[in-house]
C-alpha cells in the first residue's frame, strides 16, 4: 500500500510553511548542480542495490537501481529538508543527504517510482500521488526527472548532465560496498558501463574496476584496508561504527610477475565519492567525514573529523606490515607515502597521518633493502653507488659502524637519479644516513682492516682504483691528502696493517716486494701480486725497496736522537758515504726522497766552539771557514760541520741542496713591528721580522778586541756577509708587514736586525775609531769599505763632501727613493694636459661603487636546500671534437644569476676582484662582464651558478692566467674559501695582492659546496 502523501504534505507545510521561496536555495546548494548523481549513487548504494542505470532523454533523465524499494520513511526522508538547510552547516553522519535537492536546479517535479510508491514532488516538499508506473525487469525503483525548470533550458540541461556521465569513471565505484555495475546511456547514442569486483586479499579487499565509455576501455586494481570507527551518540538512523578506509592502486609489474603499489597523482579526499579536498597524498583515504553540502570544503578543526583523520593515522601504521607481508612494500609504495614534506606543513588537517607514517619507518622493519629483507630507518644505511654495497655486505656494515643492531643497505633502487624525493625523506626526516666513498673511508679502523680477508682487500683495492680523491698525495702545504693515506689499508707480509705513509704523507711504511727476500716492510705478496692490486698499489706511490730507501729507512732513522755516543766513527763515515752518493747519483726523485728525510734529521757530525760534538740537522750547521769563525767568535750556539767526506769540491753541491749555510744566517721572528708602522687591523695580522744570527757574540767580541786593525778585520767580515746577502736579496733587511681592513693589505719596514746594524759601533773609521753607520759619511770609510753602494744607503751612511754627487745624479736618486724614474717624472712635466686628464680618470676609477649585499636569511635551510641540488647536479663533460668542449653547463645560467648577485641599488655591476663597476654597457644597457668558473673540475666537478665569479674582462684574464693555471693558487684559493670567515677572500694574481669579495649568498653557496664535495677530494 502506498503512502499517504495527503497526510506527508500536510505535515510539511505545517513544518516548513505555506510558502516554498525559502527552499529554493537547495537547487543552487553546489557550484555544479549536476552533484545530484552521486547522491542517487549513494542513495541506490544505501537501499542495497548492485545495479544502477542513467538513461538520458533531450527532455528527461531517468534512473533505475534495484535495490530496496521505497517506504514511507524513504518518502518522508526524501520530500524533507533535513536539519541545517543553510550552505554553510555540514551533512550529518549517516543521515539522508540534502544533495538530492540539487536536482531541483533541473527539474521542479521529480517522480519515484519504486515498490507501492508512485509521487511526484512539487515545491521541494509536498508528495503527490501519480499514476503507478513498470519499472521493468529486475529494477525496483525509477527516479524520472523532466527537464521542466523555466530558468534551465531543457537543451542546457541534458548538455551538462551528459557531461557529468561522461565523466564518471571506474573509479566511481571503488568505495562502495554494494553497487557492482553503473550503466548509462545518452541521447547522441554514446553509452558507458562500470563494473567492481572484489575478493579478501590478507586483511584487505582487492577491488577491481574496470570500464567501457564510447569505446575507450579502463580498468584498475586497488587493495583497500579499513578500520572501524565508534560513532558517538548515534542516532536511530546511524550504526554504531564506520569504517575509514585506505585504497592502494595496484599494477602489475610484467617484467617481474608481481603486483606492486603505485603512487597515484591526484589523491582527493574520498567521503564516499571524491570531495575537493585534495590530501596530496599517493593513495585514497575515504571516510565519513563531515562536510559542507557543497563538498566543498572539509572542516579542519571538527572533533568529529578530527577523530577520522587519527583513526586512519593508526591504521596506516598497521597496514604497512600487512602490505610487508603481502609481499608489497617496495620502493614504488614507499614513494606513494607522504613523503614530500613541503605538501604537509605541521598544521595541515593530514598531518597525523605523516607522523605515523614516520614513526612507523622509523621503528618497525618497512624499508626495502639490498638483499630483499627490509630494516628499520634507524639500522639503515644509503650507499652512494652500487659499488659501495657491493663492497660492504651487512655484517660489515654493522662492524663499521659498530653497531649492536644488524645494519643494512636499502635497496640500490633507491637513489637521486631513480627516486629523489624519497632520498630526501630518508636523509631529512628520517636521518638515514648516506654513507659516501670519503665518510666510508674517514669510517675505516684498523680494527675493522684486520678482520678482512685477503680477497676482500683484493676487492677493496680494486674499488679504490677509481676513487683516487680518497688516497690522492697532499697539493700545498697544509694538505693531508686523500683521508687513507692515514689509514692503516696496507697488509704486510706477516698480516699486520699500516698506513701506507708516515705523518709526512709521502715517506712510505711499505713497499712492493721485491724478487728476492728482503727485511723491508713489504705488501703482502699474495695481494701485491694481483694484477689490479698491483696497479692500485703503484699509483698509490709505492715502490719496490732502493738505495734510497735504505737510507731513509735504515740509515737516517739511526740518528734521530742525535747522541754521537751511540754510532761509531766508522759506521758513521760508512753511513755519510752512502748519503753523499745518493746525492750525487742520477735520480733526482731519489735525491729528492733523501734531501726531505736528511733535513728532518740530526745525521751531521758538528762541532760548537768549545770542541763539543754532536749530530745536528743540516739547517743547525755551518760549512767551517776562518771568517765564519771570526765572526761567531763571540758565540756558543753555532755548530761547525765536521765531516772529511764532505770537505771536497763534489760534495759542495751536496751541502748546498741540504741547506747548509756559508753566510751567517737570518731568524725569523713575529714580534718587534716599529708602532709608525702598525695599522688598524680587523683581524689577524701576520709580522716577520728578522735577527741575524750570531750579531750579539759578534758585537760584544768587537767590544772587546783591542786592536785597531783585528777589529777592522772583523767588521770586514760581516761587511762582506751584509754586502753578499743584499746582492743575493735586495729586501735583506726588511721585514714584511700584513693586515686585513676591508681587503689584504701588506709592507715592508726595517727589520730589527738592520735597525741595530744601523745604531751599534761596528764600522771603523779614519780616525781608529768603531763608529754607528748613521753618525757617519762615506769620507769616514776605511777604502775597504768603499764601493758597496747598495749597503752603504741600507745602512744609513751618508755621502761625504769629497764625494759629492750632481744635481743630476740627486734628482736620479730622490726618484728611486719615490719608486719611479726620472725620465717618468720628465715625460709628465712635457704633457700636463695629458696627465692632468689621466689623474682626473684614475681619480674617478678609484672611487668604487658600493659593493652589493645578498643576505642569508636562513643558512641552514639554504645548505640544505643546496645539498639537495648537488646531489642532483650533472657533472661537467668534456666531448672530444675538434679540441676538448664542454657538453654540459645546459641546465645553469651563471650570466643571469650573477647579475642579479652583484648588480648594487644604483644598478651598477661591480667586480669580485677589483670591485669596480664593469668597464661598460652593452647596447642593450645590461653590463658586460665574464663569468669565470672559479675552479677546474677536479676541485669544482658538479654544474653549479655559484661556481662562476663574476668579473671584469681584465681581471677575468688574470684569473684564467694566474689562477686557473697554477694548482698551487687553485689550492691555496680554495683553503682560503673554506676557511673565511667575512665576505672577502684572499687572493694573489701573480705579484699583485689583493682579494675575491662575496655577497652573502654566493659565499654560503660556495663554502657549501667545497664542504660538500670536498674540493678536489671528490
Amino acid at each position: 500500500m502506498p503512502s499517504d502523501y495527503d497526510q506527508i504534505r500536510a505535515d510539511n507545510i505545517r513544518e516548513y510553511g505555506e510558502g516554498t521561496r525559502h527552499l529554493s536555495f537547495l537547487g543552487r546548494l553546489y557550484t555544479d548542480r549536476t552533484h545530484f548523481i552521486f547522491e542517487l549513487l549513494q542513495n541506490a548504494e544505501d537501499a542495497g542495490a548492485s545495479r544502477v542505470l542513467f538513461q538520458l532523454f533531450e527532455d528527461k533523465l531517468e534512473v533505475f537501481h534495484d535495490g530496496r524499494p521505497f517506504d514511507e520513511k524513504d518518502v518522508r526522508g526524501i520530500c524533507g529538508v533535513g536539519e541545517g538547510t543553510k550552505t554553510e552547516d555540514l551533512t550529518q553522519i549517516g543521515k539522508f543527504g540534502i544533495g538530492f535537492k540539487s536536482v531541483y536546479a533541473y527539474t521542479s517535479t521529480p517522480e519515484i517510482y519504486s515498490g507501492h510508491e508512485s509521487f511526484r514532488i512539487e515545491n521541494y516538499v509536498r508528495p503527490y500521488a501519480v499514476q503507478p508506473r513498470d519499472v521493468g525487469g529486475s529494477w525496483t525503483t525509477l527516479f524520472a526527472f523532466s527537464f521542466n525548470k523555466e530558468d534551465v533550458e531543457p537543451e542546457i540541461a541534458c548538455r551538462e548532465i551528459s557531461g557529468r556521465l561522461r565523466k564518471l569513471s571506474a573509479r566511481t565505484l571503488l568505495f562502495l560496498r554494494k553497487i557492482r555495475k553503473i550503466e548509462y546511456s545518452l541521447p547522441d547514442g554514446v553509452n558507458g558501463v562500470y563494473l567492481r569486483d572484489e575478493f579478501i586479499r590478507g586483511g584487505a579487499r582487492e577491488v577491481t574496476v574496470i570500464g567501457q565509455n564510447n569505446g575507450e576501455k579502463e580498468s584498475e586494481s586497488w587493495l583497500i584496508f579499513e578500520r572501524p570507527v565508534e560513532v558517538p551518540d548515534p542516532g536511530k538512523d546511524c550504526p554504531p561504527q564506520v569504517p575509514v578506509e585506505i585504497g592502494f592502486r595496484l599494477e602489475n609489474n610484467e617484467k617481474e610477475h608481481r603486483d606492486e603499489v603505485v603512487r597515484v597523482k591526484d589523491s582527493p579526499l574520498v567521503v564516499y565519492f571524491p570531495t575537493e579536498k585534495e590530501t596530496r597524498f599517493g593513495f585514497l583515504i575515504q571516510g565519513p567525514y563531515k562536510t559542507t553540502p557543497a563538498r566543498d570544503n572539509i572542516p579542519k578543526d571538527d572533533d568529529w573529523n578530527t577523530t577520522l583523520v587519527q583513526e586512519t593515522a593508526r591504521l596506516i601504521a598497521d597496514v604497512l606490515p600487512q602490505l610487508k607481508a603481502l609481499g608489497l612494500l617496495g620502493v614504488s609504495l614507499l614513494e606513494a607515502l607522504p613523503i614530500r614534506m613541503d605538501d604537509f606543513p605541521p598544521v595541515s588537517m593530514f598531518y597525523l597521518i605523516v607522523v605515523a607514517v614516520r614513526e612507523a619507518l622509523a621503528a618497525k622493519e618497512l624499508l626495502p633493502t639490498d638483499d630483499d629483507s627490509f630494516v628499520s630507518a634507524r639500522n639503515a644505511k644509503l650507499a652512494r653507488g652500487a659499488d659501495l654495497r657491493k663492497l660492504l655486505d651487512q655484517d660489515q656494515l654493522t662492524d663499521l659502524f659498530q653497531s649492536e643492531d644488524t645494519i643494512k643497505w636499502l635497496a640500490g633502487s633507491i637513489s637521486q637519479d631513480r627516486t629523489p624525493e624519497l632520498r630526501t625523506y630518508l636523509l631529512n626526516e628520517l636521518d638515514v644516513e648516506e654513507v659516501t666513498p670519503d665518510s666510508f673511508a674517514r669510517k675505516i679502523t684498523q680494527s675493522f682492516l684486520f678482520k678482512q680477508i685477503d680477497e676482500w682487500l683484493l676487492k677493496f683495492y680494486a674499488y679504490l682504483s677509481g676513487k683516487e680523491a680518497l688516497w690522492r698525495s697532499p697539493r700545498w702545504s697544509g694538505d693531508s691528502g686523500g683521508p687513507l693515506r692515514s689509514k692503516p689499508i696496507i697488509r704486510l707480509q706477516d698480516d699486520s696493517q699500516v698506513t701506507p705513509f708516515r705523518a709526512d704523507g709521502t715517506t712510505p711504511n711499505a713497499f712492493l716486494p721485491p724478487p728476492e727476500d728482503t727485511d723491508f716492510p713489504i705488501v703482502k705478496r699474495s695481494i701485491a701480486s694481483d694484477e689490479q692490486a698491483g696497479n692500485f698499489l703503484k699509483r698509490l706511490g709505492l715502490s719496490e725497496p732502493d738505495v734510497f730507501d735504505d737510507i731513509v729507512e735504515r740509515i737516517l732513522p739511526k740518528y734521530s736522537q742525535g747522541d754521537v755516543s751511540l754510532i761509531s766513527e766508522t759506521e758513521h763515515a760508512a753511513d755519510i758515504q752512502k748519503v753523499l752518493r745518493a746525492l750525487t747519483s742520477d735520480s733526482e726523485a731519489g735525491k729528492k726522497k733523501v734531501i726531505r728525510k736528511a733535513k728532518q734529521t740530526p745525521f751531521l757530525r758538528a762541532v760548537d766552539p768549545v770542541g763539543n760534538l754532536a749530530f745536528k740537522k743540516p739547517y743547525d750547521v755551518y760549512q767551517e771557514s776562518p771568517d765564519l769563525r771570526l765572526y761567531f767568535s763571540g758565540s756558543t750556539d753555532v755548530w761547525f760541520l765536521s765531516e772529511k767526506a764532505l770537505t771536497s769540491e763534489t760534495a759542495t753541491s751536496v751541502l748546498n741542496e741540504l741547506g747548509i749555510a756559508i753566510l751567517p744566517r737570518r731568524i725569523l721572528f713575529s714580534d718587534g713591528l716599529p708602532s709608525e708602522v702598525s695599522e688598524y687591523s680587523t683581524r689577524g695580522e701576520t709580522i716577520e721580522n728578522y735577527e741575524l744570527h750570531g750579531l750579539d757574540g759578534f758585537f760584544a767580541s768587537l767590544e772587546s778586541t783591542q786592536g785597531f786593525e783585528d777589529r777592522t778585520r772583523a767588521a770586514l767580515v760581516l761587511w762582506g756577509y751584509l754586502k753578499e746577502h743584499l746582492e743575493l736579496d735586495s729586501w735583506f733587511f726588511k721585514g714584511r708587514y700584513r693586515w686585513f681592513y676591508y681587503s689584504s693589505h701588506s709592507k715592508s719596514f726595517d727589520s730589527q736586525m738592520l735597525t741595530r746594524l744601523q745604531n751599534t759601533k761596528w764600522i771603523p773609521t779614519r780616525d781608529g775609531s768603531l763608529e754607528k753607520p748613521r753618525d757617519i759619511t762615506t769620507d769616514q770609510l776605511l777604502d775597504e769599505f768603499q764601493g758597496a753602494n747598495e749597503l752603504i744607503d741600507a745602512l744609513g751612511i751618508s755621502q761625504g763632501a769629497g764625494q759629492g754627487i750632481s744635481e743630476e745624479d740627486q734628482k736620479r736618486e730622490h726618484a728611486d727613493m719615490l719608486g719611479v724614474s726620472l725620465d717618468d717624472i720628465e715625460f709628465l712635466k712635457n704633457h700636463p694636459d695629458e696627465f692632468a686628464r689621466l689623474k682626473a680618470e684614475i681619480i674617478s676609477r678609484n672611487q668604487k661603487p658600493v659593493f652589493p649585499t645578498r643576505m642569508v636569511n636562513n643558512p641552514e635551510r639554504r645548505q640544505e636546500r643546496l645539498t639537495e641540488q648537488l646531489a642532483d647536479a650533472s657533472e661537467k663533460e668534456y666531448g672530444k671534437r675538434e679540441r676538448s668542449v664542454r657538453i654540459t653547463r645546459g641546465s645553469v645560467d651563471p650570466s643571469l644569476w650573477l647579475r642579479e648577485q652583484y648588480t648594487n641599488d644604483d644598478g651598477q655591476m661591480v667586480c669580485q676582484i677589483c670591485k669596480k663597476e664593469m668597464p661598460f654597457r652593452k647596447r642593450d644597457g645590461e653590463h658586460y662582464f665574464e663569468a669565470v668558473e672559479a675552479f677546474s673540475p677536479d676541485y669544482f666537478p658538479v654544474e653549479h651558478e655559484a661556481q662562476y665569479l663574476a668579473l671584469c674582462p681584465l681581471c677575468a684574464a688574470m684569473y684564467k692566467e694566474l689562477v686557473k693555471k697554477d694548482e698551487e693558487a687553485m689550492a691555496d684559493l680554495k683553503e682560503a674559501l673554506l676557511n673565511m670567515d667575512s665576505l672577502e677572500a684572499p687572493l694573489r694574481l701573480g705579484d699583485l695582492e689583493t682579494t675575491i669579495q662575496f655577497v652573502e649568498t654566493h659565499r654560503c653557496d660556495v663554502k657549501t659546496i667545497l664542504e660538500e664535495i670536498g674540493g678536489s677530494d671528490g
